[in-house]
């Protein structure tokens, strides 16, 4: 199986997604609830990875009961996040700054504003982009359109259910309240389509992001996420 086949793949109850034109660093997402994982399907697919090359494999942010079976696996920690939730249950912000759909033409701006945004690991390529695009049955993506392409947000809905996948601000930009009108055009959106609930995570260590979620009605949820790490010479 070539790489590029495996991109594309989705098996063993996990969707993979090889990072760089190297190969060396793979992130998996699993696909059923941990109690319809099995170990060996797993284990095979790892097994596979690293005849891939792939040293490196990071999970996406799990929920405890999924952290314990790859743990099980042999999974280490990589980082622990914050998740954030908002029930609707108390008046949310509208949008202050203009925002506009995206097009195809703003790929490259995307990529280009997450990558000045974010640590090196949390960072987007084509694929992982793609990915959270096509992660939920809808999904809503604005841009800031005041002083050109400087900040984005990508959010997913399903069923009732709400997703904020992705917020991202130039560094030069930030602290003008593109973050904030993005987010608010996040819940409007989510509201007006009846979800009951609107999650978001973020880095322990953000402390700006974190500010801005719980100021605008977001509470943190018990147990929160991780991201864990399996190598190969582990």
């Amino acid at each position: 199986m070539s790489p590029d086949h495996l991109l594309q793949r989705s098996s063993n109850g996990l969707r993979v997604r090889i990072s760089g034109t190297s190969h060396v660093v793979a992130h998996v997402t699993p696909l059923l609830p941990a109690q319809k994982l099995r170990q060996t399907k797993v284990l095979d697919s790892l097994n596979e990875l690293s005849k891939l090359g792939a040293a490196n494999v990071f999970t996406s942010a799990l929920r405890p009961r999924e952290q314990q079976f790859f743990a099980d696996l042999g999974f280490t920690l990589h980082e622990e996040l914050f998740l954030l939730a908002h029930n609707f249950e108390t008046p949310i912000d509208f949008p202050t700054r203009p925002s506009r759909k995206f097009r195809h033409s703003d790929w490259g701006d995307l990529l280009k504003i997450d990558n000045s945004a974010f640590p090196q690991f949390w960072q987007f390529d084509g694929p992982a982009l793609a990915e959270a695009i096509s992660a939920t049955p809808r999904t809503r993506i604005r841009i800031d359109a005041q002083d050109g392409p400087a900040g984005f947000a990508i959010t997913g809905r399903s069923g009732r259910m709400g997703f904020l996948q992705r917020v991202a601000v130039d560094p030069h930009h930030q602290r003008i309240g593109i973050g904030r009108s993005l987010v608010a055009d996040a819940l409007q959106w989510s509201k007006r389509r009846f979800v009951r609930e609107l999650l978001v995570n973020t880095q322990t260590n953000n402390s700006r992001a974190l500010s801005l979620y719980e100021s605008m009605g977001f509470i943190k949820k018990h147990g929160g996420l991780a991201v864990l790490q399996w190598s190969v010479a582990s």
